[in-house]
This record gives structure tokens, C-alpha cells and sequence, in this order.
């Protein structure tokens, strides 16, 4: 059905059809990989970003310009997946790296508190309610931005800005006896 017609394949992608996407999988799926591995070095990773890359271009499918080549929306929602996941895996590092720089050298002692207190903040956060926990979550431990989650959820910015503070207000509040004892 699509012999060399990307116009075709694209207009019916952007259609929901099924078979257009399996097609453009089948098609693209090696020089998607190709092109991550080349940036990343990483087999596992470029795979990853590979298949977050097919899930961005399925679910935004009906957001793609018919007016601009199929191959060069894709190689763009590659780079763009690319650029999250390498930005939430510094993030993810970023807070790893402050957090052990607090707790400094590794002992039992330091390992039974970080355990605690690892404990304590996962009930903290498990008591709050199921939207601004979520918010929190997709803020602070996964690293996606105020924008994306206003985008992934349909809220507005200003909504998930007022979730992350009173979030930490309530962190704050619920932790404030443990993170002082575990400073002492």
C-alpha cells in the first residue's frame, strides 16, 4: 500500500491508522536506532529512546504537519526524546550527587538513617492527595518540567506550581523532626 509514498503513509498516520504506523515502525525503526546510537554510544539507551520515540510519534500522531516530509518529523521527535531523557537523567544525577554529598561517607550508621529517612519521605509523600502526589512524582523524582505535566495531566502551569508548594510545604512540615535528628 505504501510503496514509496511517505506523503501516503503519513496522511494516514496522522489518520490513527494502525497499519500506517507498523509500516513507518517497520521503516524508520533501524534508522531511528541508528541515529540514537550514534549520539548516545549506548545500545540499551538508543533502544529506549528508539521506543520512546514510536510512543511520542503514535500518541501526537494527529499533531504531525502533512506539509513536512514524514522522516524529518521523526528524526525531530527523536532528538527532542533524546534531549529529555539525557536532561532527566542529569537531573536524576544532579539530586543523587546533593544527596550523598549531605549523607558524605557510606557507614551503617549513615546507611540506617538514609534508609529512614528514605522510608519517611515515601510516607510523606504517600499521604498526599492522589493529584498532587502525582505532580510531585512527575516533578521531582522523574524530572519533567511545570509545562510537561501542565501538558500531561491538562492542567494549567500556575496548578501544578500551587501542587509542588503545598507539596513541599507539606514535606517540609511531616520531615522537619527526622531531617533534624538526622543532622545532629
Amino acid at each position: 500500500m505504501y510503496p514509496k509514498d511517505d506523503h501516503a503513509l503519513l496522511i494516514d498516520l496522522i489518520a490513527g491508522s494502525d497499519k500506517a504506523f507498523s509500516n513507518v515502525y517497520s521503516t524508520y525503526h533501524r534508522q531511528a536506532y541508528t541515529y540514537l546510537f550514534k549520539r548516545t554510544g549506548s545500545v540499551t539507551f538508543a533502544e529506549e529512546l528508539a521506543q520512546l520515540s514510536f510512543i511520542k510519534l503514535w500518541k501526537n500522531a494527529s499533531a504531525l504537519n502533512p506539509n513536512i516530509a514524514l522522516n524529518v518529523q521523526l528524526f525531530r521527535i527523536c532528538r527532542t526524546v533524546m534531549i529529555d531523557e539525557i536532561r532527566r537523567l542529569a537531573v536524576r544525577k544532579s539530586t543523587e550527587m546533593g544527596y550523598l554529598d549531605v549523607v558524605g561517607e557510606p557507614s551503617a550508621i549513615n546507611d540506617a538513617l538514609v534508609k529512614q529517612l528514605n522510608d519517611d519521605i515515601h510516607s510523606a509523600i504517600s499521604a498526599l492527595p492522589p493529584a498532587r502526589k502525582k505532580v510531585f512524582q512527575l516533578s521531582r523524582i522523574e524530572g519533567y518540567s511545570h509545562k510537561e505535566i501542565a501538558q500531561m495531566m491538562s492542567i494549567s502551569t500556575s496548578t501544578v506550581e500551587d501542587h509542588i508548594g503545598k507539596a513541599l510545604k507539606l514535606l517540609r512540615r511531616k520531615l522537619r523532626d527526622n531531617v533534624f535528628f538526622f543532622f545532629l
